[in-house]
């Protein structure tokens, strides 16, 4: 639990990968395994008689990990609420950041987290321009678009070149990317990115996503 409050308040001030945050709050898994181990070889050392305890110690084994797994306020139980998606990427319009065939993953922590006693997960970090994220559309379908707009800006682009609030800004997507097409002058919402779907490259669909939708960060595993 200690652990699990330390991240929470961490994550905040310093970015954390998610394999960082799973190994953090599996110490507490890893801890209860390595007591009971270490109990049960000290009985069965002591004397034989004891051995009807070592019962006793995997129904404690077995309350303990089922405290881990249901128990809201438990680390194991956190880090499930707010485990990555892992899925293949079975169309090539992302290329060529993402192939078809390669296994991304959407790590929600990256701007959320996911707590037991509110409703809708928490979010205290918004998307950064250029981030590709998952999102629900409005029929409730996931989709994976890249960060153009950001709450309250005006938005446009000509020939590939991104203009923020009449400003030209440096056209800096991720990897090898290259942006290409237009996009007429949209408002977004001060709730909301626009995100947008593309198609080798060129944006295909617009998306005033509001902030609840926001599934999280995409990024290749391999």
């Amino acid at each position: 639990m200690l652990i699990g409050v330390i991240l929470f308040v961490v994550s905040f001030f310093v970015s954390l990968s998610i394999w960082v945050v799973m190994l953090l709050l599996a110490l507490p898994m890893i801890f209860y395994l390595f007591t009971f181990v270490d109990l049960i070889k000290t009985i069965n050392l002591k004397s034989p008689k004891m051995k009807r305890i070592k019962k006793t110690f995997y129904i404690f084994l077995a309350v303990g990990l089922l405290f881990q797994f249901l128990v809201p306020i438990a680390p194991l139980n956190f880090a499930l609420r707010n485990s990555p998606s892992v899925f293949t990427v079975e169309r090539s319009n992302m290329s060529p950041l993402f192939q078809q065939g390669d296994v991304l993953k959407t790590s929600k922590l990256a701007y959320s987290v996911d707590l037991f006693f509110m409703k809708r997960p928490i979010l205290y970090a918004l998307p950064e321009r250029y981030d590709i994220i998952q999102f629900e559309d409005q029929n409730g379908n996931k989709k994976i678009g890249i960060v153009l707009g950001l709450p309250g800006e005006s938005i446009e682009m000509f020939d590939g070149m991104l203009a923020v609030n009449n400003y030209a800004i440096p056209n800096e997507p991720p990897g090898n990317l290259l942006l290409q097409g237009n996009i007429e002058l949209t408002d977004v919402g001060e709730f909301s990115i626009l995100a947008a779907t593309l198609s080798l490259g060129t944006v295909d669909e617009l998306y005033q996503v509001t902030l609840d939708a926001v599934v999280g960060k995409v990024e290749k595993l391999f």
